[in-house]
């Protein structure tokens, strides 16, 4: 049986009280109560991002980003639950108001973007058997395990015509093919393949070759615009105060 992580602590009364004076400016209801942060959880994530019950999140790193920053914010939260390329779109209509671990090169349209704070990075990963790779070039024509609704520009770029897509649903899938030995190669990020091989340390995986790293922010959506510098100062709290570490922690 998986150990459960330990629960985080309650923010603190100083983290909290920083907040006031940016949370004052967020959305508000027609009676005066702060309106739901609709925080967008896309459905082929897994853990260490997201586990869900049904359309419950029980745990993961995106449920606990959504829950501090709300609580940073003053305002209730509501999950917006739906598959990852339908997320732009809900914040262009505004039925979301927040979409966050992603960056600017995977969401179409004009969103409005939160500062950057949190490092990923995207890797392959291999199979036991898996010959070494030294080069994206090695994965020309070769059955790549992939995430339904993801974009790889640097895969595209690399291998305009020979990037041999395997999609699946979620990236824990995307894994456990690996292990088994549907493909050889697949696509993932460092934190879930950590926190695969940490869960299964006999599956054999491994990292073999690193090929983008960048730091990844929040999309907000245009009907938010008021309340993205609170959004923003919010974040920045959690990273002075030490709680983004104490997220991250927990899965590693």
């Amino acid at each position: 049986m998986t150990r459960r992580p330990p629960a985080l602590p309650r923010p603190s009364l100083r983290w909290l009280a920083g907040l006031a004076l940016a949370a004052a400016t967020s959305a508000v209801t027609a009676q005066g109560a702060p309106a739901p942060l609709r925080f967008v959880l896309p459905t082929n994530q897994a853990m260490p991002l997201l586990a869900m019950t049904g359309s419950r999140p029980v745990d993961g790193l995106l449920k606990d980003i959504a829950e501090t920053l709300a609580a940073g914010l003053g305002r209730p939260l509501q999950y917006v639950v739906l598959p990852a390329k339908r997320a732009a779109s809900a914040l262009h209509r505004g039925d979301a108001d927040v979409h966050c671990y992603v960056q600017p090169g995977w969401l179409e349209g004009q969103l409005l973007w939160t500062q950057r704070f949190i490092a990923s990075a995207e890797v392959v990963a291999a199979s036991r058997d898996a010959p070494p790779l030294a080069a994206l070039s090695g994965l020309a024509g070769e059955p790549v395990g992939t995430v339904l609704g993801y974009h790889y520009p640097r895969i595209d770029a690399a291998l305009p015509r020979a990037f041999n897509r395997q999609d699946v649903v979620d990236a824990d899938t995307n894994l456990r093919r690996l292990a088994v030995g549907r493909v050889r190669y697949v696509l993932t990020d460092r934190l879930s393949l950590q926190h695969f091989i940490k869960r299964h340390p006999g599956a054999g995986l491994r990292e073999v070759l690193e090929f983008d790293r960048t730091e990844l922010g929040c999309a907000v959506s245009p009907r938010e615009a008021a309340a993205l510098d609170a959004i923003n100062q919010a974040l920045r709290q959690m990273h002075t105060e030490g709680r983004l570490n104490q997220i991250l922690d927990r899965y590693r």
